[in-house]
């Protein structure tokens, strides 16, 4: 079937991929540059951090689930999934901006990574994003090619850190602006999506979705969709970023005192933090729902 289909495109289950194959003189120009090391370093320095309080955060998150005896809809399953109309905090009034926080979240966050692989002398096999029904935008994705096996450790550590930390930096400055006098008061988005589910109300109507304006709905949902992709990505999960760092931080550390790892223990410390964190953030989402 994917070799009917026209151009660079092809299908997986329910998805739709558009790719491309190509290089780029551009990513090759701006990952040449000097600053590019230092901004890259700055990134496993952010990624260490958000990791470690974002263990924090889903530990509390879960603490505060199992303790509550009520189910609210702060934590109902269903407002897990960032689908506008499903999710209660996500009306379909602000579908545009959510989709637009999520394609940034994604482009920024891989294009980090190809940067990253460009300055490291590994190639990009194929790069692209996944469209769910065709439609809805999931992920973007960065293929390298074998030649990451024989990247530094310095240089994985840089390519799997950049993502996040971009994410990280889109949310600081989408905040800077909430902050700033070119939008309405800056809890006024906060309130209006959130506020409801403290004082028992209901979700918000397209109207007041609309009474923010365009500039805060956008850099509301910038802000919180890539907080929420650096927070996630930095989790010691082996399939995000954060497992890949903790991995090669476990490796190097262990070198760096003359102690030998096995792949099995280092393959058990891992999964054990993945364990450890998925855990955590069921509790923190299915907690009331629990018998006591």
């Amino acid at each position: 079937m994917n070799d009917a289909l026209p151009g660079p495109a092809k299908v997986g289950f329910l998805t739709l991929y558009l790719f491309s194959t190509a290089g780029s003189d551009r990513l090759d120009a701006v990952a040449d540059h000097p600053a590019w090391d230092r901004w890259t370093d700055a990134g496993v320095v952010a990624l260490v951090g958000l990791q470690l309080g974002g263990m924090a955060l889903v530990s509390t998150a879960a603490w505060w689930g199992v303790t509550r005896t009520q189910a609210t809809a702060l934590n109902d399953p269903v407002n897990a999934v960032a689908v506008p109309g499903v999710n209660d905090f996500m009306p379909v009034a602000a579908a545009p901006y959510v989709v637009a926080g999520l394609v940034v979240a994604t482009v920024v966050h891989e294009a980090g990574h190809a940067l990253a692989c460009h300055r490291a002398n590994v190639g990009v096999e194929e790069g692209g994003v996944a469209l769910l029904f065709g439609v809805v935008p999931v992920a973007a994705y960065v293929l390298p090619d074998d030649a990451i096996d024989d990247a530094s450790v310095r240089a994985n550590l840089r390519m799997y850190s950049v993502g996040v930390f971009h994410n990280l930096v889109v949310a600081v400055a989408a905040t800077g602006v909430l902050f700033s006098s070119l939008t309405a008061a800056p809890l006024d988005p906060y309130v209006t999506y959130f506020g409801w589910a403290l004082v028992g109300g209901t979700p918000p109507t397209a109207g007041m979705v609309a009474s923010l304006g365009v500039l805060t709905n956008l850099c509301f949902w910038l802000a919180l969709l890539n907080a929420n992709f650096a927070v996630l990505n930095a989790l010691p999960v082996s399939i995000f970023d954060g497992g890949r760092v903790l991995s090669i931080c476990l490796r190097e550390s262990a070198d760096r005192v003359g102690v030998t790892v096995s792949p099995v223990v280092e393959s058990a410390v891992v999964n054990g933090a993945t364990l450890l964190a998925l855990v955590l953030v069921l509790l923190a989402v299915v907690g009331p729902a629990l018998p006591v």
